[in-house]
């Protein structure tokens, strides 16, 4: 175990979008397997986090990809097995679907209860402009920075492809 107590560099000014896959290393439910380094890294930062009574953000793009990624991992590790089944078809009329979803979302309510939502201005998000900058990044990347820089936050992410975009991921650290 690493001593993680003076290595990261939180204020309490500091306004923090947080990234889907933080959600997953921290909030998901216990069948989804995580690296050990990334939680006790991330459990380190969100710690501080919440001590400081940094402001946390997050939008309805990682919401999505937090449920959804849930989902999927249950039923591609669980629900089908011999790869037979249908997601949509057999898994949400499933009582699988339905014990997992409360599950989900139960966690994630452990999180929003830390998060203020973000409106992520779609309307005036340039696409064929934010595509132009990037090969790496899909859309809710590239609408997750857009709306950090907008905003003036910072991103707890363990995705290196916003270093991509000129998202520092590693601020936690200096």
């Amino acid at each position: 175990m690493i001593n993680v107590s003076n290595i990261y560099k939180v204020s309490t000014s500091d306004k923090v979008f947080v990234d889907t896959n933080i959600l997953i290393f921290l909030f998901s439910p216990s069948y989804v397997k995580n690296s050990d380094d990334q939680v006790e890294k991330y459990s380190a930062v969100f710690s501080k986090l919440i001590e400081n009574k940094c402001d946390l953000y997050i939008n309805s793009h990682v919401v999505s990809e937090f449920i959804n990624r849930c989902l999927r991992i249950d039923f591609d590790n669980n629900f089908n097995i011999n790869q037979d089944k249908n997601y949509k078809k057999d898994y949400r009329a499933s009582e699988a679907y339905l014990k997992t979803i409360k599950i989900v979302l139960k966690e994630l309510k452990k999180f929003l209860s830390f998060a203020n939502h973000i409106n992520d201005d779609f309307e005036s998000f340039d696409i064929s402009q934010a595509y132009k900058s990037t090969k790496e990044n899909d859309f809710n990347d590239l609408i997750i920075a857009d709306t950090v820089k907008k905003n003036g936050l910072k991103l707890l992410s363990d995705d290196k492809d916003f270093m991509e975009i000129g998202i520092d991921i590693d601020w936690y650290c200096k």
